[in-house]
């Protein structure tokens, strides 16, 4: 595969993860998808500790290994948790 066909799909899973932690955050708040950047803090847009507590499962499955509470409190940002998701999964 060429470096531009593989860049492509990079950046295609990419925001295939996005747009699913998108989901997932909405979903365990009873919301609609909204206008939530990937350097948005999640705490500022209604994510509070018991809901964090709820997307520990789904993200954990998406990484592959169990997240540590800690490590998504401490950076509630979509980009942040979609860096430690990458991480873990090469990491695997």
């Amino acid at each position: 595969m060429n470096e531009p066909a593989i860049a492509a799909r990079v950046m295609l899973e990419a925001e295939t993860m996005m747009t699913e932690l998108r989901a997932l955050f909405a979903g365990v708040l009873d919301d609609e998808v909204r206008d939530i950047e990937p350097g948005d803090n999640l705490f500022g847009c209604g994510l509070h500790s018991l809901a964090l507590m709820r997307l520990i499962p789904p993200l954990s499955q998406l990484a592959g290994t169990r997240l540590d509470y800690d490590d998504l409190a401490r950076q509630p940002t979509l980009a942040a948790w979609q860096a430690l998701i990458e991480r873990s999964r090469a990491g695997r």
